[in-house]
């Protein structure tokens, strides 16, 4: 470990959650087809009418799956999304949180694509958007008019201005890849001025621009609200656990980008990465552990205390579980582990949902819904917390199988060692003692 290596891994161990990994691995089919949306909506520096419908990508996953690492990885690196022609386009990420309405996606963009030229487009369209519907641009405020039956003289903010704009300043050289995290927050009706904007890319506007929308695992949901419908399934990607061998490739990569000599170790830090499940936030923790304890022995893990390790990473899993592991979730603790007890079965939307009010109408007391909640916020409250993920269309899982143990725990329930037949085989100690079969 050299002094720049030693810098770099003291930095990476007081990040928080929200910042990129180390090193980036797998995902290779989500970036293979952000690519190919990019490729779709490009006909080419010489080509027409720009633009595909139904181009729109979803990322989604729950908590720590690393959504946010892939659209790091293409902000960062867009060569990864380079076309068979040689063009890389232009990635732009936003957070949804900085997002009010339609102006904060196409200034950006503007600015990005053409600096110079980015305070006319915007004093084009402040005469037409505006204060009233929040949007604060520096050194703008803009206030979008009623409507008075007179034609407006000056453009609206929507890609048919973006678009005039941008060809009086020599037009696309290459597709855009506009991504926005943590899409999950928007709660837009489809006649919502930001639902219009995307509907239209959605739709296939005419212009170069690829739209991906990355969050938790009901971002397709929200989507769907704004009407960005027909999404093919294979457009729709549900990010989770590593296989076995990107995780090992994760460790070691991590390990030699911050010098921390493994030979001779891969066992020792096989076993460290084996309760991980191929989790990334797991890992993440592992490495954050291990990276501490090469830095107090000068990178020689010949002198490390491997025990030590083990119940930093003990401490640090414990901590992202007792993190998602919410107030309300707590409050109905019973009804949450059955939930986890049943997924075996019910594993679409509608049958959880129905479990949740079938056991709430059984015993109301035993299997309460949080204050304020009924079966279908609780459904989308246990998604937000990575309870509850989707792992293709219509089938709900667990994404991490310690995770649901861990639950399963906190409700009093435990898996028979030798359970009958049939697909669920559950005692709830929480009770009587009784099986649990519905």
């Amino acid at each position: 470990m050299n002094e720049v290596q030693e810098r770099e891994l003291k930095s990476f161990l007081r990040q928080t959650e929200g910042t990129p990994p180390p090193v980036f691995v797998g995902r290779d089919g989500v970036l293979d087809d952000i690519a190919l949306a990019a490729w779709q909506v490009w006909e080419g520096t010489g080509g027409g009418m720009h633009g595909m419908e139904k181009a729109t990508r979803i990322v989604q996953g729950a908590p720590g799956a690393g959504k946010s690492s892939i659209l790091n990885e293409i902000a960062r690196n867009p060569g990864r999304l380079c076309m068979e022609d040689g063009t890389v386009p232009m990635v732009l990420v936003l957070k949804s949180g900085d997002i009010q309405g339609p102006v904060d996606i196409l200034r950006p963009l503007a600015e990005k694509m053409h600096p110079s030229g980015s305070r006319e487009f915007m004093a084009r369209i402040s005469r037409n958007t505006g204060g009233e519907a929040g949007f604060g641009l520096g050194l703008f405020r803009f206030v979008r008019k009623r409507e008075t039956g007179i034609e407006h003289a000056e453009p609206d903010a929507d890609w048919n201005a973006f678009g005039a704009w941008a060809e009086r300043h020599g037009g696309f050289d290459r597709p855009v890849v506009l991504a926005i995290d943590e899409a999950q927050r928007f709660d837009r009706v489809p006649e919502d001025p930001l639902s219009k904007l995307f509907q239209s890319l959605h739709d296939g506007c005419g212009l170069p621009v690829a739209l991906v929308l990355a969050g938790l695992s009901d971002t397709e949901y929200s989507a769907g609200r704004m009407d960005l419908t027909r999404i093919p399934a294979g457009q729709k990607h549900s990010i989770g656990c590593f296989p076995e061998q990107e995780a090992e490739e994760y460790m070691t990569r991590s390990c030699a980008h911050f010098g921390i000599g493994t030979a001779g170790f891969e066992h020792e830090i096989g076993r460290l990465a084996e309760p991980c499940d191929g989790w990334p936030r797991h890992l993440h923790i592992v490495l954050k552990a291990l990276g501490r304890e090469a830095l107090r022995t000068g990178g020689d893990l010949g002198k490390a205390e491997w025990e030590r390790i083990r119940i930093e990473i003990m401490t640090g899993r414990d901590g992202y579980y007792g993190h998602q592991f919410s107030a309300e979730m707590k409050d109905a603790i019973n009804l949450t582990a059955r939930v986890m007890a049943e997924l075996d079965r019910c594993q679409s939307r509608a049958r959880i949902k129905y479990l949740m009010d079938g056991l709430h109408e059984s015993d109301p007391r035993k299997y309460r819904f949080p204050v304020g909640m009924d079966a279908d916020s609780f459904f989308v409250h246990l998604v937000h917390r990575g309870t509850l993920h989707e792992e293709s269309v219509d089938r709900f899982a667990c994404p991490i199988p310690s995770f649901r143990t861990y639950l399963l725990d906190q409700g009093g329930i435990v898996e028979n060692p030798s359970p009958k037949p049939g697909p669920v085989g559950y005692t709830d100690r929480s009770a009587t003692g009784n099986s649990i079969d519905t």
